[in-house]
């Protein structure tokens, strides 16, 4: 692996590819095999398949040596990344789901979703935010511009996946792009988040209840249309926290320390200076 971190834009280029690669792996069939529900087969597929590229991952990051990335650096770093749970918690149609117009009907479709949500936001978070953030910042560097910059492409990676639902059964193309362009918006929240130090773990619990909330009551899980659910309460709620957290987060990064992820970006090793050669021995 030392290739890999001797050249970290080029190793951040490579693992994309396999990251895509693995997103595109065929997960219908797994779910076949253990329910005979459409839905259901596709969330325990899906999350299944997940959680098991998410364990080659997180095997990958361990033999690069990729560290303190992981579990939150103290309670302070978790207070940081609770905006973003609120903006997860706000993905739910709250307003329709408290006037009745939106719902949950089928119990054991949910908790195959939530399985679904589960092993997303693990595997995603440990690609994007544990291995191909850290290569991007060892690219771009630590200080304010190279934060920004890192956090922007890894961002743009992280929307850019999201084209892979081009070829599966995801809906039109004008869902996908827009899908594309909330991943973009999330992926740069939670990119602050893992520089700031709340951890891949953190992040992917976030991710999850982004996931689970925005889709619980669609796919026969439950009920509700969307002028029900987009009302303009909902669409004031959202306008509202969005423009929130953009400022915080924007915010925290230009005022976060310059080394505040030298802990975990993966620098090129620094060449050590050749050894001194010996003086001759010219004797008498």
């Amino acid at each position: 692996m030392l290739y890999m971190r001797s050249t970290p834009g080029q190793s951040a280029a490579i693992l994309f590819l396999l990251v895509a690669g693995l997103a595109l792996l065929p997960t219908q069939w797994l779910g076949d095999l253990l329910s005979g529900s459409e839905n259901i087969a596709q969330s325990l597929g899906l999350g299944i398949a997940r959680i098991a590229c998410f364990a080659v991952l997180l095997l990958l990051a361990w033999h690069m040596g990729i560290g303190h990335v992981w579990a939150p650096q103290g309670g302070r770093a978790l207070l940081f990344a609770l905006p973003a749970l609120v903006v997860a918690v706000n993905n739910l149609p709250v307003v329709a789901l408290a006037q009745g117009t939106a719902g949950i009907e089928d119990g054991i479709a949910v908790a195959a979703f939530a399985l679904e949500c589960i092993g997303v936001g693990l595997f995603e978070e440990t690609a994007f935010r544990g291995i191909i953030f850290p290569f991007v910042l060892g690219a771009t560097g630590t200080d304010r511009r190279g934060r920004f910059c890192g956090a922007v492409v890894a961002s743009a990676l992280f929307g850019a996946l999201h084209l892979v639902n081009l070829f599966g059964n995801w809906g039109a193309a004008g869902a996908v792009l827009l899908q594309v362009g909330y991943s973009f918006l999330i992926g740069c929240m939670l990119a602050v988040c893992t520089f700031r130090g709340a951890g891949v773990w953190a992040c992917a619990f976030v991710h999850a209840v982004f996931n689970f909330c925005g889709n619980v009551i669609y796919n026969g899980r439950g009920f509700g249309a969307f002028a029900d659910v987009w009302c303009w309460q909902e669409v004031l709620l959202t306008a509202v926290v969005g423009v929130c957290a953009i400022a915080y987060f924007v915010r925290l990064l230009y005022k976060s320390p310059a080394d505040a992820a030298d802990r975990f970006a993966v620098f090129p090793p620094k060449e050590e200076p050749p050894a001194e050669a010996p003086p001759e021995d010219r004797g008498e």
